[in-house]
């Protein structure tokens, strides 16, 4: 695909005023239908209107109406990535995507920068950068996301060995719209607390960002029948690796590992990330095994697919970019090999199949002790699989924005997928399981959960863990003084409306909450205490 991009000269977009005018003055700002929904269909927000502007123009133009009106203002996609309403503006309110702002605004070889749009695609940029012989390595898995939804929920890769494994601490400089529909460039702190920002700051337009010279890297995957010594293998697996990806099948005692490190750019190879390349047929299978394993009694056929998963994920899933053969110990230009992508931005395999995520982020000390705890839950449920990529962590060091996961802190993070029954209408199986393994996590870790990737209820006191939580206000009242960002999302998650509001019959197998009474579970459910963790409470 060719990347949209604007020439510069001397540095400065050229024509950038006159550019903005003309596109104010010939664009309407026509309201398109009003309905978002999931990248599953399972969560819908209904804003009063949805605008696509095309310039930072017409996004002040947006936000100063808005605030004429009184309402609030809200930036995500019409398939936003996300589980719940973190991208959505509350309904009867003011949605904008940035699907038409995708341009390179300006590169600099020598300085090693470059200057986006932030709704430009992740791999749009890459196959830019990789043209110039530079990249950004490590930031994430699935290369279609946005730049301005990567900043807004933290994506992250994994690696220890660069500064950072999120591309918002590579952003060198951010221009926004506030709250007050001006246009802002961020710097110093006020850029550390806007790295992170969950659409509350105002709407990111553009972002600068470092480049490093590309390499090749070479990626082995590898499967491993005994978990015993899990522990020390997954840290050692983190240090001694440029990055680790690993996922534990502890219902079948086995994990895999797939590591890259990197290789000279001249090296044979030009292979690339075929993790989502699952034929139709593969889809079908695991469709029908995935519903059965719902429907059926028994742990069985949940464990059948956990092997057929773990059978997937210990050999390669790297494919030769000519002949699209699979390739053992493959080597590829490191954006293709770190970072996947499905059939077509509207098209990937969670969007056929009824798949959720739970991800958390824990201090990497606390990893030895947290596997300890996990396999007393575990041992407690004994034959609980995990079928779609077990237990999987990834790891990144300590970032310096406000509110990245890794704020602070060297970074493991641990996420749990399951398989949910028709389009997330009923409760995975053992999923008691994994609410009492979160409630260990974000209680007795204090682990902070992703913020687009999740439920209502792990949200729990999310404020109390991050250290410049309160610096992130202060940003936010200096940004947005009048409150004009903001959804429901960002309401609970800083306590504005407590979490205490979604308690409501069911609401624990919704997700909305944990359980306080039997009448949070749903019928034939009763709320208990954790088997291991007796301060957890899941509804069996």
């Amino acid at each position: 695909m060719k990347t949209p991009f604007l020439k510069s000269t001397g540095g400065v977009l050229a024509g950038a005023g006159l550019l903005a005018l003309l596109s104010t003055a010939l664009f309407s700002l026509t309201p398109a239908p009003t309905t978002l929904s999931n990248y599953q269909g399972t969560y819908q927000c209904s804003p009063s209107v949805i605008y696509d502007p095309r310039s930072t123009a017409e996004v002040q133009q947006i936000v100063k109406q808005a605030i004429l009106d009184g309402q609030t203002v809200m930036t995500g996609n019409r398939k936003f990535a996300s589980q719940i309403d973190a991208a959505c503006a509350a309904n009867g309110q003011v949605q904008i995507t940035l699907k038409h702002m995708n341009r390179i605004l300006h590169f600099d070889h020598d300085k090693r920068q470059v200057t986006v749009e932030a709704g430009m695609r992740f791999n749009d940029l890459n196959d830019f950068l990789r043209e110039q012989e530079l990249g950004i390595n490590m930031v994430t898995e699935l290369g279609t996301f946005t730049i301005g939804g990567m900043l807004g929920s933290g994506t992250h890769g994994s690696t220890l060995t660069k500064p950072s494994n999120m591309i918002a601490d590579y952003v060198t400089a951010m221009t926004l719209v506030d709250g007050q529909g001006k246009v802002r460039k961020l710097e110093g702190e006020l850029l550390n607390a806007a790295r992170v920002n969950l659409g509350v700051l105002g709407v990111v337009v553009d972002v600068t960002l470092q480049l490093e010279s590309a390499f090749k890297v070479q990626a082995k995957v590898q499967g491993y029948e005994d978990d015993a010594s899990l522990t020390e293998h997954l840290l050692e697996l983190a240090h001694q690796n440029y990055s680790a990806n690993v996922a534990w099948f502890p219902g079948l005692g086995r994990y895999t590992a797939t590591t890259y490190n990197p290789v000279s750019l001249q090296s044979t190879g030009e292979a690339y990330n075929a993790q989502a390349n699952i034929s139709d047929t593969g889809v079908y299978f695991f469709n029908l095994l995935f519903s059965a394993a719902h429907e059926i009694p028994g742990t069985a056929l949940q464990c059948l697919a956990a092997r057929a998963r773990y059978s997937l994920r210990s050999s390669s899933y790297f494919r030769d970019l000519h002949s699209d053969k699979v390739v053992d110990n493959a080597i590829g230009h490191s954006d293709q090999m770190q970072y996947f992508t499905c059939k077509s931005e509207d098209s990937c395999i969670w969007d056929t199949l009824p798949i959720a995520l739970q991800e958390v982020a824990i201090d990497l000390k606390d990893l030895p002790a947290w596997i300890e705890d996990a396999r007393a839950i575990l041992n407690s449920n004994p034959r609980t699989c995990f079928p779609l990529n077990g237990i999987y962590f990834r790891f990144g060091k300590a970032s310096p924005s406000y509110l990245g996961m890794s704020a602070g802190r060297d970074t493991v993070y641990i996420g749990i997928e399951y398989a949910l029954r028709q389009e997330g209408a009923a409760i995975p199986k053992h999923y008691f399981v994994n609410l009492e393994l979160e409630q260990m996590s974000i209680r007795k870790y204090q682990a902070r959960p992703h913020w687009g990737k999740n439920s209502v209820a792990i949200f729990e006191d999310v404020a109390s863990k991050y250290p410049k939580w309160q610096g992130f206000l202060k940003a936010k009242q200096e940004l947005d003084p009048n409150n004009v960002f903001t959804n429901p999302f960002w309401e609970r998650a800083a306590g504005i409306e407590p979490l205490s509001n979604q308690l409501t019959n069911g609401c624990a197998t919704r997700g909305d909450c944990y359980c306080k009474t039997d009448e949070h579970c749903g019928e034939g459910l009763s709320c208990v205490a954790g088997a291991a963790y007796d301060s957890a409470r899941v509804c069996r």
